[in-house]
């Protein structure tokens, strides 16, 4: 996937009168008009830091992948949970023209919930970078036994991650991407609050990957697990993120040196990173 031009940039829908205001980034993506990847991000300990970056298809109202990083340190769990759903200003075309975000200010009827892609409980730093995770663009149709409740696959490990992440210090980081597919047969069941239909996903994934890094600041290892759902069962099968890489024709983590990335997209580590 490549991208194209120079970033359109702006600043994001105040949550209140009284919040900082922080930059996005939006890219086109190349030979795709439907495509457009957006990085958000916020202020912490007066420095301007990702959030997370994500890549949204108008065609499927939804984020076909969502990416960020954790570490304790750097990404500290400060704030408890406070919900603030609206539309990802980002992708504000024009007043009219959200690039088909789904209006989920309440959840989507048909049976379906409002599921993170990237979950609140791993942006708690501040409310201001919490509160982008309720943005529209974040949301994609889940039924409520794939998606509610600790005793779910998906929620055990996003949970897994969550402890992972906020224990990942020092030097280390832990890198996340979390994916939708629509794959054969997928259907549109559910309906957002203006009662238009949004396709519901038939597999979701996630892919982590976790860094150490030098006191020069070059990665120096690398070990990575992937996991593939099905949002219909709530099956889960252990992948390698190469595996991940061929079934959605992504190229994730590019930015590692490949002496270390390769190994680590073969690995079958699980959570043991």
């Amino acid at each position: 996937m490549e991208l194209s031009g120079s970033p359109v940039s702006g600043s994001e829908v105040n949550f209140s009168s009284s919040d900082e205001v922080t930059p996005w980034y939006r890219y086109d993506v190349n030979g795709n008009s439907d495509q457009k990847v957006v990085t958000h991000t916020f202020k912490y300990n007066g420095k301007q830091l990702r959030n997370y970056s994500l890549l949204y298809d108008r065609t499927k109202r939804a984020a076909l992948w969502v990416a960020y990083a954790m570490n304790g340190d750097k990404y500290p769990h400060n704030v408890s949970r406070s919900d603030s759903w609206q539309y990802d200003p980002a992708l504000k075309i024009s007043s009219t023209d959200y690039f088909g975000q789904p209006k989920l200010s309440s959840s989507y009827s048909g049976g379906y919930t409002r599921g993170h892609q990237c979950a609140s409980n791993d942006r708690r730093t501040t409310l201001y970078q919490m509160y982008q995770t309720d943005y529209f663009s974040n949301m994609t149709p889940q039924t409520d036994a794939f998606n509610a409740g600790s005793s779910t696959s998906w929620d055990e490990l996003e949970e897994a991650i969550q402890t992972l992440g906020y224990a990942t210090t020092g030097s280390d980081t832990l890198y996340v991407v979390t994916g939708a597919i629509f794959g054969a047969g997928y259907t549109s069941d559910a309906k957002d609050n203006n009662n238009t239909a949004c396709p519901v996903p038939t597999q979701y994934y996630k892919c982590v990957m976790k860094v150490s890094f030098n006191s020069s600041g070059e990665a120096t290892s690398a070990r990575g697990a992937a996991f593939l759902f099905d949002h219909s069962t709530g099956t889960q099968q252990n992948k390698t993120i190469n595996d991940l890489e061929t079934l959605t024709s992504f190229d994730f983590f590019t930015n590692i040196p490949a002496d270390i990335q390769n190994p680590a997209e073969n690995g079958t580590n699980k959570l043991t990173l």
